[in-house]
């Protein structure tokens, strides 16, 4: 993650949000993997997530906390089956 302080806050470079955000849904799949005690391959999940995050960043306005929410969706559509 490239930052740098700006008035006293961190900014983060935008060119490497999307970098950040999908190592976030890599460490997201690997919590869901690892709740479903790797009865899932890790590739299903992965691709869940990612389509779970992208039903949620199409609607969102706020999009800080979307991997978690998409990891807690893909985690309970995964287990409904």
């Amino acid at each position: 993650m490239t930052a740098e302080r700006l008035e006293g806050h961190l900014v983060r470079d935008p060119r490497t949000l999307h970098t950040d955000v999908e190592t976030q849904l890599d460490h997201a799949a690997e919590e869901v993997s690892r709740r479903l005690d790797g009865k899932i391959d890790h590739r299903v999940v992965r691709a869940a997530v990612s389509e779970a995050y992208q039903r949620l960043a199409d609607r969102a306005t706020f999009h800080n906390f979307l991997p978690i929410l998409a990891a807690r969706s893909a985690q309970r559509s995964l287990q409904a089956g």
